[in-house]
């Protein structure tokens, strides 16, 4: 089954090649298609979604802290293991460089015998193992410089890796708190939202109110047009009113039998 699927996608991977040799500018275009298509399906996630999934990313960071530890832990423990090693064979190297000096300083005259620490030895054969000794205290020399520089480069290192191990700290703490932030607005938008779709429309009855307010005040038009009319033409007016009223009056007070004898209202009639 194994076999078959490794078959499978070896296949699919040489016709993608095929295809890209052959038509080159269809294969971009479908390369094309198939980036706008990833990006469409990023952008239609909620940010809900969205946020969760940066979460979890920064749950996996912060998971990752393990395996930096133990980088470093390693790299603490072969820096103090290499820092031994250097302290000791600096030590030893003192100790041999003392005892050249000694052994040098046993050849000073031109004895066949050469006196060292109370012992008679032979020039030839003591000068031969001194150049010996001098010979490895030589290797040995370089061997340690050569140490001190790589300790050197493992401390450096180390102390750099520290430092990004705090740094990774600050930064995942402060993308958390960012993360937050964003929780907290996209609660506030989405209660925002909710609050408009719950609230009653009542925007035919603000249309309505406004409707109202505009006959009310043609209406208080016309009602001005009649003052300022009034205005102009009420003297005139109240005067063949005022008339009028007097004529009824005198008519009511000449016909009237009880306000009259009968001469008075003959001659009032033939008035």
């Amino acid at each position: 089954m194994l076999k078959k699927a490794l078959v499978a996608g070896v296949v699919v991977v040489v016709a993608l090649l095929v295809v890209s040799y052959a038509v080159p500018k269809r294969f971009a275009a479908f390369c094309h298609w198939v980036k706008e298509r990833r990006d469409a399906a990023e952008d239609s996630l909620p940010p809900e979604q969205e946020i969760a999934l940066l979460k979890a990313k920064l749950a996996n960071l912060e998971k990752e802290d393990e395996r930096h530890y133990h980088k470093v832990a390693v790299q603490t423990v072969e820096v103090q293991k290499l820092e031994k090693r250097v302290e000791e064979m600096r030590a030893r190297l003192d100790r041999d460089a003392g005892l050249i000096r000694a052994r040098k300083a046993s050849l000073v005259g031109e004895d066949k015998l050469v006196t060292y620490e109370g012992n008679r030895y032979d020039r030839a054969r003591f000068t031969e193992e001194l150049r010996q000794l001098a010979a490895r205290f030589q290797v040995e020399d370089q061997e340690l410089k050569s140490l001190e520089e790589q300790l050197r480069l493992r401390k450096s290192n180390l102390e750099l890796n520290k430092r990004k191990l705090a740094e990774l700290k600050l930064v995942r703490q402060q993308m958390k708190t960012e993360l937050e932030r964003l929780e907290t607005a996209l609660a506030a938008a989405r209660q925002s939202e909710a609050a408009e779709k719950n609230t009653i429309d009542d925007a035919s009855y603000r249309q309505l109110r406004k409707d109202l307010d505009g006959v009310k005040d043609k209406l208080e038009v016309m009602k001005q047009k009649q003052i300022l009319r009034g205005e102009v033409e009420g003297p005139v007016r109240a005067a063949e009113e005022r008339k009028q009223r007097d004529e009824a009056i005198d008519r009511y007070l000449n016909e009237d039998p009880r306000f009259n004898d009968a001469a008075s209202s003959n001659n009032a009639n033939k008035q």
